[in-house]
């Protein structure tokens, strides 16, 4: 991996750590909007920007029921003092 896009790999995943364990709402087909935290990255990605890369990353959240899901960054709609 070229220096520019490993730096840039290290700094996007620094990023997407600092959520680990922040409350959110995530968007669920069959459920609508459920709260949760941000419990874990099961597949980090490498998008042009933080905002592609949290989309593309798959989160696993802790429903407030207790259920772990693994879901798309993209929907998860709101994250920590926005909940």
């Amino acid at each position: 991996m070229p220096q520019i896009q490993q730096n840039k790999h290290i700094q996007v995943m620094s990023r997407l750590t600092e959520i680990l364990g922040v409350k959110c709402i995530v968007d669920l087909k069959e459920r609508g909007a459920v709260p949760g935290t941000i419990h874990e990255i099961a597949i980090p990605a490498l998008g042009d920007d933080l905002q592609s890369s949290i989309d593309h990353t798959q989160f696993k959240v802790r429903l407030e029921s207790g259920e772990i899901v693994t879901v798309p960054g993209s929907s998860i709609s709101k994250i920590g003092s926005a909940v």
